[in-house]
């Protein structure tokens, strides 16, 4: 049997033109003709799996940070939050002005805010670069994005929330109720004046996912290797027995790492795949 290959997306398949290149779409569809099975695990929603990501033929995917598994098209787990817990985040959340957006199976539901606040922080990074800003209006087209108001609690299920706060205190007060249901991961920098991340259920993590997908197949766990760059793949890479780890990630994260890769825009997940013999 051969190997179980695991890729987070943002930042790992794709780099800041958050497009895959030619050889890293090859590398995976040889691999796969290797005889290795490539599953994407990310903390994107199965809705948010769009663009070019979508077009290439992966055995199965990870999704909302484990709160989905799928394999050959069939979901063989699904995750959702507690209704009262949901309702307490959503009232305490909205009491502390915080913007989120809830991720379901079908849809993301946003509350007022949360594309500007993104159009904002991104309108330097586009300002330069068109294809960047076609990225995101396509990403956002694709999405199935819906307003807050049009979601109902008793008949939906959430997997996962992420957030943004505009007040990091306002963020740092909600802290004490969140840590003891979830995992809370912020992606922004020391430095932001903003803090935006998401929680994720305890006990339902990328590492759980990876378990499921190898006991599915009854497979070994000394045949898995992840691939990720940033701290909520650290489960992921925890539990894998090969870790594959960008080479500009948290010195936490590299820890983690037998073998690093460069840049995805510049065909980092080729050249390590080639270097593990994973691909001819």
């Amino acid at each position: 049997m051969g190997k179980f290959l695991f890729f987070d997306i943002d930042g790992t398949l794709v780099g800041k033109s958050k497009m895959v290149t030619e050889k890293t779409k090859l590398a995976i569809q040889n691999a796969r003709q290797n005889g290795h099975r490539a599953f994407l695990c990310t903390g994107r929603a199965p809705t948010s799996i769009v663009g070019d990501i979508r077009n290439i033929e992966f055995d199965g995917a990870i999704c909302s940070a484990g709160g989905f598994v799928i394999v050959d098209g069939e979901y063989i787990f699904e995750n959702f939050m507690n209704q009262y817990i949901l309702s307490e985040v959503m009232t305490l959340f909205i009491n502390n002005h915080i913007l989120f957006t809830l991720e379901t199976k079908k849809a993301l539901y946003q509350t007022p805010g949360v594309n500007e606040f993104f159009d904002q922080k991104h309108q330097k990074d586009c300002e330069n670069n068109l294809e960047l800003m076609r990225f995101f209006q396509l990403r956002r087209m694709g999405e199935n994005r819906l307003p807050i108001k049009d979601f109902n609690i008793l008949t939906t299920g959430v997997t996962k929330v992420c957030f943004i706060a505009p007040n990091k205190q306002s963020f740092y007060d909600c802290v004490p109720f969140l840590e003891e249901f979830f995992n809370i991961v912020t992606f922004s920098k020391e430095e932001d004046d903003f803090i935006n991340g998401e929680i994720i259920l305890k006990h339902c993590t990328k590492a759980d996912g990876i378990l499921k997908v190898v006991n599915h197949f009854h497979g070994q766990m000394k045949d898995t290797i992840g691939f990720g760059d940033s701290m909520n793949d650290y489960q992921m890479l925890q539990e894998v027995e090969t870790g594959v780890v960008y080479e500009g990630a948290s010195d936490n994260l590299k820890a983690l790492g037998k073998y690093f890769f460069t840049d995805p825009d510049q065909d980092g997940i080729y050249k390590v795949m080639k270097e593990m013999d994973l691909i001819g």
